[in-house]
């Protein structure tokens, strides 16, 4: 029996997002190097936008034509720039009111923060099934490496601030699962689509996710390895463009 598309692309995403709970646990019961987790980071910022530009974008140029994917792209980096602004003031306020510099309120503010780098990932993920039926193995890589630093680094703070570990797999559980339910939207909410709207959706997804890449992984990364983050970056986006040639 065939699985239906939305519950496939459900799936995939919460493939894709299994990577947060994975780099949860190494980031909580191990103690890796700042430099390692950085430069994990970097590669997979470097996967993430080969992914971006030799799949997700050229399948929604060829989709809808190139303006409405222009659009996308302008919007998509618009909306996450201004909504990631806002989460950072939220938990910048709630640690000046904490007396211990660290609270419930800030972990939430963090799992909000990663839940929205991935709801772009997650949802161009499950756009992509749409078109072929067929995820795209370059998006579903790029995503579960670009995730893995993220929870790995995410955990280590909870950790330092003695949370639970109890509190921490759940935080990180809702996010994963969210994560797979915002791929189901993907097909669920835009299969009957326009053309153009469909390559204007798949354009916002990537301009979210790019600007993600520029405002947070990559300046994260470069925190700690410095003048070797651009080769780290390029080792990432050479791994993705053979994986592109070799599929």
């Amino acid at each position: 029996m065939q699985i239906p598309v939305t519950i496939e692309a459900g799936l995939w995403g919460w493939l894709a997002a299994s990577s947060l709970l994975i780099g949860a646990a190494i980031g909580f019961l191990v103690k890796l190097p700042q430099k390692v987790v950085a430069s994990i980071m970097a590669y997979g910022s470097g996967v993430l936008v080969a992914a971006l530009c030799f799949g997700q974008i050229p399948e929604a140029e060829r989709i809808g034509g190139l303006w409405p994917t222009m659009a996308g792209l302008l919007a998509g980096g618009a909306v996450f720039v201004l909504a990631s602004q806002y989460i950072d003031r939220l938990e910048r306020h709630h640690r000046g009111k904490s007396s211990n510099g660290g609270s419930g309120m800030v972990a939430v503010l963090i799992a909000v923060g990663a839940f929205l780098d991935g709801i772009p990932e997650s949802l161009g993920l499950g756009l992509g099934v749409l078109d072929g039926g067929e995820v795209s193995l370059l998006m579903l890589v790029a995503i579960f490496l670009a995730n893995l630093p993220e929870g790995l680094a995410s955990a280590a703070g909870l950790r330092a601030e003695k949370r639970s570990g109890w509190m921490v797999f759940a935080l990180w559980g809702v996010i994963a699962l969210l994560s797979g339910l915002a791929a189901m939207a993907g097909p669920g909410l835009f299969a009957d689509l326009q053309p153009h709207w469909l390559a204007f959706a798949l354009g916002f997804s990537a301009g979210a996710v790019l600007c993600m890449l520029v405002d947070t992984l990559i300046p994260e990364a470069f925190e700690s390895t410095h003048a070797w983050t651009g080769l780290i970056t390029l080792a990432g986006f050479m791994t993705a463009f053979a994986l592109d040639h070799l599929v």
